[in-house]
Parts: structure tokens; C-alpha cells; sequence
């Protein structure tokens, strides 16, 4: 990426320090001030400024692909309140358009563009980062096409916003501004104390389907690797917070035999009464209710059978009635609605907390955490944007890691309400949503992976099986799969084994429901997807997602790998129109490519596309394989 383009830093047009931060505190603004230009530091990766009151420093690192990291750090040199830094970037004036996301409890990741004509903010509700908002722009230029992607990994409360301004000295332009919510932000630091901005990632494209996010998946991947996609059980959309000790331990039986490798138990095992809800934040074994004191000899009886054991938790909140409350009232930050928030700023209080799980770790000899966060905060009373909240969080699963580095921690979204890039360079995967429903769920995971590599987002079969169905053109009754069309069971709707199995490719796979009474075809069914799944795991472990085709009644993805050697295309549908539809997978050009019987060109692929009938069946995988061996 070009430094000067991106900051219009030329001879005779500049927007100089506006186009590049905006700091505003007791020291006063610095925002665009005329002849400011000639105190930015231009070198080739970084852009830095200095004045007697502070020092930013903004670096960028090339990820490939175009892809650009943006990292800024404020410096105090001297006691001072900072109350506003954001990162802008600046973009040629014109007609324009921002893609934002919406997202909510069984809603997540719900995207549209909206015109740009005075300007469009965006930022979570605070505590938690994905609370109503994502955060991620597309600004599309409607004259050119150019879209310019922007991703903020959150540290803090953040805000993303688009403007349309004029700039002395300059034509109107773009501005993009990014960074720690200003709203009521007055952070207090010393000479010398230094703040890391929200990290940034940017990258062009032209594409509207789906931005190019393979791009961002190759470099996370890089970034970040996975160490391996488990198959996992969940038993909350079983019987929610009903809990039968005999059949958790039949779901465990068969979950074993299914191949299943890591099995938790969810909320309601903790407490003093029969009331869970009431309990948040007595993270104790509960011996009156739930499984009665039981948890020890059920994971033991889950090792035995060769899987991890795990259980849920919810660390940064407790109730004001809880006795942990009530014992140390110093730790918490109080809510609203007889809430309280863990206070991880304070180092006794993540110590508390951090102590309480590691003895849940050792006492039940847990590999597998489950970690969620069903409270919202819109406010840092400490005026800090709970940027010190957020490094807390950050250090409490480091000391866990530190102690038990091969412990599995899935990251509960809380309703979508916290899946973000920054998020996934410490938990190991995502619970996206309670709506499981395969429908759903996989409107979900697509949108959700324009922002997210797809190997961190779990997927689950939340299936049941009910008999005395009549199937036209058939004289017998049939037993149909029907799954939750929700959150929970009150909708419900019929899928297909083939929808769900393909389904539940390309992240973590699941199981979330009471796959003990599976009728014996789709248990050896599932036995041979899950045996596949493992086979194709190291595959979809660094998979780059693509959308080739989205409509309400058809949508595709492809699953590849950097080189393209293998293309995974899925097709699903949804009462389409029509009988047949052509697809056109991503290819490397020159190739030849395998699928089933015949051998393809790439030119043929990309000129013709793959024609795919589709009349009557709700979903179709095409597994092509480069050959570059075989002839035509």
C-alpha cells in the first residue's frame, strides 16, 4: 500500500495530520492543522508525529494479498487525559456507499449498504464487542467500484465512522476514522505511559459478494494457526438447563461412538439452589440440583471413553444476590438489574477469578472450557473505554493457557455478541449463536465469515427424529429429521442429513442435541461424516471461504487452499425456481482439475462454469482436485 497516496501526501494536494489520526485532551487538538504535514515523520512502513505533549506512532505490515496491518501506539510525555485518538485513512471524494453489520441474539452478522452522504458511525454497545455492531466497513466508490475493506480488532470499547469532509487546502474527501469510543472517554496517563490502539487491517477489492475475504482468511491463518478442529457435544440444546444425570450419560456414549472428541457440559451444573439463573457467580458444584454432586464421576466416566470432559462458564459475570458478590463486592463493577461485572482491570479481582477456574480445571481434570458473557455495559465508569478491561480478559486466558497449554477454550458469543478478530488470537473457537438451525446457521456462518476465518466458527447438528410423517408418492409413514428453526425449540422446521452434514463442514464440528435416540442409519450415517470430517480437517484448518453465488434461493461457497489444489464448492438451496444451476469455482488458471470422473480445464471452469442439476435436492458438494498431470 502506498503511504502518501493513502494520505494524500503529495506536493501541492495533502490533508496532512487529518487525513492520518485526530488526538484531542487537556493538551488541547490536533486535528488538521494547517502546515502540520511537515511534522509527520514519513518513512517507509511508518508514519510518526511529535509534539511537546505526545508522540503516535502508526506502523503498517504488508500480511500479502494486498492486505495491510495498521498499528498505533500513543506515547504521554507528560501527565495528560487523553480523550479522543483515532486512526483515519482518507479516500479520494465522490459518490459513495458503507456496508456495516448488525448484530444480535439469534440475528448475528446481519449486513447492508446504506449511502454515504453526510456520514455513517458505527460502534458496539460497550462491554462487549460485537454488541449491536461489528467491527467492519466496506466504503464503496459507486463511480469506479473500488471498495475499500476495513477490519478493527477491538481492545476497547471502539467506533468506526465514514464522513464526508472538506479540507483546507484540499477537495473534499473521505474520511475514515477508527478507534477507542471517544464517548465519555477521559483516560488519565502518566509521563510515559503508552496505549496500543485497536489494531487495524485494510485491503482493496471490487468485489460486493463478499469483499474478498479469502484475503483476510489467508493472513489470519498465517497469523494465527489452528492446532486442530475438534469434534465437539454441547449438551444445552438437548434439554437446555434440564438436566438428567442418565441421559447425559447416554448422549456421552454415543457421542463416543460417533467419533465425537470433546464433551461439555453447559450452564446449570453450579450453584447452591435448583435455580441456576439465580446463582451466576458461585462458581461451585451444585449438590441439590443439576447433577447433584455428580460431576466428577461424569468426567471420569467421559474420559473413560476416550473424550475431553469440559464445562461452561461465565467469568466476568456474577448476580449482587451471589455470595461471591457479597464477599468481595471490591472486585465487581456494579450493573444494572441486580448485575455485576467482574472488574478484570483489577489485578486481585482476575486473581480471584483466574484461581477459581484453574481449581475447576484441576478438579475435574477439564481440557475443554466453554467461556461466556450474557450482560451488557455500555459504560466505563472509569472513563477508559474499558480498555484495562479488556487487557485483563486478555491476561486471565493467557495465565490459563500458561498452566494448562493444551486446554481448548471455545469462545461463547453470547448471541453474536462478541466475535471479532482480536478475540480469535487467544479463544480457539466460537459459539456463534444459540440459533443452530442449519438454515439459520449457515446465513450466519456466511456473513459472519466475511470478517472471521471459517475454521474458528463451531457448526452443530441440532437434529430430532420424529415418526408418522406421510411422504408423497410413497404408501408408508417416514420418520423425518426436524431441527430448531431458532434459538430454541419453539419453531421448528425439516432438513435433510445431506443439508446438515454439509452443513457442518469448514470449522469445529458439533452436536447439541439428543443424538442417543438417532435412529441406528443415521447414526452410522454421521459415524462415516464424522470420519470423513477428521480426514478433511487439515484441510479446512487454513481454508480460504469464497461466495460465488448468492441469492435468496441459491447460495455457494467454496473452500479452498492458498494454491487452490483442492476447490470444495457447496451449493445450497432453498425452493429455487429452477432445475439446474451453473457455478463458477475459483480455479487456478493453466490447471486441470479432478472431479468424480472427469477432468476439467481450468479454462473450461472458468469459461463455462460447472452445470449442476439440482431439481428436488437441497444441497451439493462438487470436491474438484488440481491434476495437472492428466490430459484432456
Amino acid at each position: 500500500m502506498n503511504i502518501k497516496k493513502l494520505y494524500h501526501i503529495e506536493e501541492k494536494s495533502y490533508t496532512g495530520i487529518s487525513g492520518f489520526f485526530s488526538a484531542y485532551g487537556n493538551f488541547g487538538v490536533v486535528d488538521g492543522i494547517d502546515g502540520d504535514i511537515e511534522k509527520i515523520e514519513i518513512k517507509e512502513n511508518s508514519l510518526s508525529f511529535e509534539n511537546e505533549s505526545f508522540s503516535t506512532l502508526c506502523r503498517f505490515t504488508d500480511l500479502g494479498e494486498g492486505v495491510v496491518m495498521r498499528e498505533d501506539t500513543f506515547r504521554a510525555k507528560k501527565d495528560l487525559t487523553l480523550s479522543r485518538y483515532t486512526s483515519r485513512f482518507c479516500l479520494d471524494g465522490g459518490d459513495y456507499e458503507v456496508y456495516t453489520q448488525f448484530s444480535c441474539w439469534g440475528n448475528e452478522s446481519l449486513g447492508k449498504w446504506q449511502d454515504l452522504v453526510t456520514g455513517v458511525e458505527v460502534s458496539n454497545l460497550g462491554i462487549r464487542t460485537t454488541e449491536e455492531a461489528t467491527p467492519m466497513i466496506a466504503v464503496r466508490n459507486k463511480g469506479n467500484g473500488k471498495i475499500f475493506v476495513l477490519h478493527l480488532m477491538p481492545n476497547a470499547h471502539w467506533k468506526l465512522k465514514v464522513s464526508r469532509k472538506r479540507i483546507p487546502g484540499t477537495n473534499i474527501v473521505i474520511i475514515i476514522e477508527a478507534g477507542i469510543n471517544d464517548d465519555g472517554l477521559a483516560m488519565q496517563l502518566k509521563k510515559g505511559d503508552i496505549i496500543d490502539m485497536p489494531r487495524l487491517v485494510a485491503y482493496e477489492t471490487q468485489n460486493t459478494r463478499d469483499f474478498d475475504a479469502w484475503k483476510l482468511h489467508r493472513a489470519f491463518n498465517r497469523l494465527y494457526p489452528r492446532k486442530t478442529l475438534p469434534v465437539i457435544y454441547n449438551n444445552w440444546l438437548n434439554t437446555f438447563d434440564w438436566i438428567d444425570f442418565d441421559d447425559i450419560k447416554a448422549q456421552a456414549k454415543t457421542a463416543a461412538e460417533l467419533g465425537v472428541e470433546q464433551f461439555l457440559i453447559d450452564a446449570g451444573w453450579f450453584g447452591f439452589s435448583e435455580s441456576w439463573s439465580s446463582e451466576i457467580g458461585n462458581w461451585n458444584e451444585n449438590t441439590v440440583g443439576a447433577y447433584k454432586g455428580r460431576v466428577k464421576e461424569l468426567s471420569d466416566f467421559v474420559r473413560s471413553l476416550g473424550m475431553r470432559f469440559g464445562m461452561w462458564i461465565e467469568p466476568e459475570r456474577a448476580l449482587k444476590s451471589s455470595e461471591a458478590y457479597k464477599e468481595h463486592p471490591e472486585y465487581y463493577i456494579d450493573g444494572s438489574n441486580g448485575v455485576a461485572f467482574l472488574d478484570f482491570a483489577n489485578d486481585e479481582a482476575r486473581k480471584y477469578i483466574t484461581d477459581i477456574v484453574l481449581n475447576l480445571i484441576e478438579k475435574y481434570n477439564l481440557e475443554y472450557l466453554k467461556l461466556d458473557f450474557n450482560a451488557s455495559l455500555a459504560y466505563d465508569p472509569t472513563h477508559n473505554g474499558f480498555y484495562y478491561y479488556f487487557r485483563g480478559v486478555r491476561k486471565f486466558i493467557t495465565e490459563i493457557r500458561e498452566k494448562h497449554p493444551d486446554i481448548y477454550i471455545t469462545n461463547c458469543a453470547s448471541g453474536g455478541n462478541r466475535m471479532d478478530l482480536e478475540t480469535f488470537t487467544y479463544y480457539d473457537s466460537v459459539w456463534s449463536s444459540d440459533n443452530q438451525s442449519p438454515i439459520h446457521g449457515f446465513r450466519i456462518f456466511k456473513d459472519t465469515a466475511l470478517r472471521i476465518p471459517p475454521c474458528y466458527i463451531e457448526k452443530y447438528d441440532v437434529r430430532r427424529f420424529f415418526e408418522g410423517f406421510p411422504k408423497y408418492g410413497e404408501k408408508n409413514l417416514v420418520t423425518l429429521p426436524i431441527s430448531c428453526n431458532g434459538s430454541t425449540w419453539r419453531n421448528v422446521h425439516n432438513v435433510t442429513s445431506r443439508y446438515t452434514h454439509a452443513f457442518l463442514s469448514g470449522g469445529p464440528l458439533g452436536f447439541s442435541t439428543d443424538i442417543a435416540s438417532y435412529p441406528e442409519e443415521e447414526k452410522t450415517l454421521l459415524k462415516e461424516a464424522v470420519k470423513k470430517f477428521k480426514i478433511d480437517r487439515e484441510f479446512y484448518i487454513t481454508a480460504e471461504m469464497r461466495i460465488i453465488h448468492d441469492a435468496s434461493d441459491i447460495t455457494a461457497i467454496q473452500y479452498s487452499d492458498k494454491n487452490l489444489d483442492r476447490v470444495l464448492v457447496q451449493i445450497f438451496t432453498n425452493t429455487p425456481l429452477q432445475e439446474s444451476i451453473t457455478v463458477y469455482p475459483v480455479v487456478e488458471a493453466g490447471a486441470n482439475y479432478t472431479l468424480g470422473e472427469k477432468i476439467l480445464s481450468a479454462e473450461e471452469i472458468i469459461s463455462n462454469g460447472i452445470a449442476v442439476g439440482i431439481k428436488e435436492i437441497d444441497c451439493v458438494t462438487l470436491d474438484l482436485t488440481k491434476n495437472n498431470c492428466a490430459s484432456i
